[in-house]
């Protein structure tokens, strides 16, 4: 039952991440042009062919750039909710199909993904929980705040994939214009270091070895600024985990779960 994935990239200029088990391959996201996530996938030796799915989590293009291109060039199939249906048929001239319902299980042969409603400013976005087996990976991307009901979905996972968007004095000190400021330290907006690593510091459990800090801010961020926060959250715990920040521009390690 044991599977691997891959962060391919995760920022503001995209995000996609790939999971395969040798029969079964799909990804979340599709944030980046077709070109560069076929690319990315071959360095890690999955063929964009074989991908079976692309789950899109919200409605912003940093998640679904290259899903049309993707699937009418590979064949893949676009899942998504009703909501961001909607607005991939007006953005991108995609029907994709709105078969992902928040709280709802669903089946890629023998991987059950459930996406769950996380709070983000964007009319519907979900993050999952991605089973195969009794192995468990939870992914939240884009939230503003962590509500118990989502910090829950983080509980007793074999590895986490979570937002660690700004230092909050960063951006608060940063060239950006107050109204945008107000929007990504607001309730919907991203979740901080701070809220990130407090997080971390709550849910992880003895079965959690690996932990990937997503979508660093280029401006308001620095992946050494992001780890350490993690790290001095997660001081206090005798547990070994491994917690890398995931780039933009690059791959990160392959996670075997």
């Amino acid at each position: 039952m044991s599977f691997e994935f891959c962060v391919l990239g995760s920022g503001s200029g995209g995000n996609s991440i790939a999971f395969w088990d040798g029969e079964t391959s799909f990804l979340i996201d599709a944030g980046f042009s077709c070109k560069e996530i076929a690319r990315r996938l071959d360095m890690i030796g999955v063929d964009a062919k074989d991908v079976d799915a692309v789950f899109v989590s919200h409605e912003h293009v940093d998640h679904a750039r290259g899903a049309r291109v993707f699937r009418n060039r590979f064949g893949s199939d676009v899942y998504c909710t009703p909501t961001v249906d909607t607005w991939l048929y007006s953005r991108y001239s995609l029907a994709a199909s709105p078969d992902l319902l928040p709280g709802e299980p669903f089946d890629v042969n023998g991987f059950r993904l459930r996406p769950f409603e996380v709070p983000h400013d964007a009319s519907q976005t979900v993050g999952f929980v991605v089973n195969r087996g009794r192995k468990k990976v939870t992914v939240a991307t884009d939230l503003g705040h962590m509500s118990s009901a989502v910090r829950n979905r983080f509980k007793n996972c074999d590895a986490i994939v979570l937002e660690s968007n700004h230092d909050v004095q960063m951006l608060k000190d940063g060239p950006y214009p107050i109204y945008l400021k107000k929007r990504i330290l607001s309730k919907n907006g991203h979740l901080s270091n701070i809220e990130s690593a407090a997080t971390l510091s709550t849910v992880i459990s003895d079965r959690t070895k690996n932990v990937i800090l997503a979508h660093l801010s280029r401006e308001n961020n620095t992946p050494a600024i992001a780890l350490k926060e993690a790290k001095k959250h997660l001081s206090g715990i005798s547990r070994t985990v491994k917690v890398v920040p995931a780039d933009q521009f690059v791959v990160c390690d392959i996670v075997k779960i």
